[in-house]
């Protein structure tokens, strides 16, 4: 099954992390790094090696280019591992080498972008792997503003899957949309009827809804904060019934409940906490002179 409903960030280009390197940058050093200008002179060179401090999964490399680019091209790089590409604790994983002046001002920012970004991807390739062929783990849209596609690529690249990228990839109809139009009939047809080639994911709260979704017809059916118990009753009627209908469950996902939704196998689970709470993974900038 595919790993994502409508299309999958599966990289990344300069467009997607471009603006955010250059507001880190002003964010970091409005005016200057009066600590390291102060210590050292212009011209001293240094070599810098990114070490990991524990175990985990790459991600975010390219904005290495875009860092290099932005500071005057005073630096240059070598990668040692490529994102995707697991690693174990004191592994290097790429070198720097350059202005000392310059890899300082860059390292925190760095860092930032690689331990946030490997942070996603590690946790997303442990529950992925954990679930392998019984469960999807898909992201959500509850990233920071302006870090949708990093984070989205980062949570693919570690082996779990992608949800819709925005409120225009595809249609999700959630508790309000239908309290506000009437009904799930109501809400699903003015859908499919200005956006016939859009795909529809129809939310559900309550195994009484259960009837008309059916008959609405919708590409997903989200069961959303269902018991165990309502979770596969709802599922055995959807695969009766509607057997095209992909399934997906969200809310309240708790490893307990994961384990057991992976009883039940061939669903989807989305999980916000890929990427509003994972954490940075650690991840160490080691500067040497040259």
């Amino acid at each position: 099954m595919d790993r994502f409903y409508t299309t999958p960030i599966s990289k990344l280009t300069p467009s997607n992390f471009t603006d955010l390197v250059q507001l880190a940058l002003k964010e970091d050093m409005p005016e200057n790094d009066i600590t390291s200008e102060s210590i050292f002179s212009q011209g001293q060179k240094a070599n810098a090696t990114l070490i990991a401090k524990e175990a985990g999964v790459l991600a975010g490399t390219s904005v290495i280019e875009e860092l290099k680019l932005q500071t005057g091209n005073l630096f240059s790089y070598h990668i040692l591992k490529q994102d995707g590409e697991a690693f174990q604790p004191k592994e290097t994983l790429l070198k720097l080498e350059g202005s000392l002046i310059v890899i300082l001002r860059i390292e925190r920012i760095l860092l930032n972008f690689l331990q946030y970004l490997s942070g996603i991807a590690t946790e997303a390739n442990k529950i992925s792997k954990k679930y392998e062929n019984r469960l999807l783990i898909f992201d959500t849209r509850k990233t920071l503003p302006g870090y949708r596609k990093l984070a989205k690529y980062a949570v693919y690249i570690g082996g779990a899957c992608n949800h819709r990228q925005n409120l225009s990839d595809m249609g999700l109809i959630k508790d309000n949309h239908v309290a506000m139009s009437g009904s799930i009939l109501e809400a699903v047809g003015k859908l499919r009827e200005n956006f016939p080639n859009k795909k529809i994911e129809l939310e559900i709260d309550d195994l009484f809804q259960l009837d008309e979704a059916l008959k609405a017809s919708p590409d997903i059916i989200m069961l959303d904060n269902f018991s165990i118990e309502n979770t596969k009753i709802a599922i055995d009627r959807i695969k009766l019934e509607k057997p095209n209908i992909r399934i997906e469950c969200s809310g309240g996902i708790t490893p307990e409940k994961l384990d057991a939704l992976s009883q039940i196998g061939a669903i989807g689970v989305s999980m916000g906490y890929l990427t509003h709470t994972t954490r940075f993974l650690d991840l160490s900038l080691e500067i040497e002179n040259r």
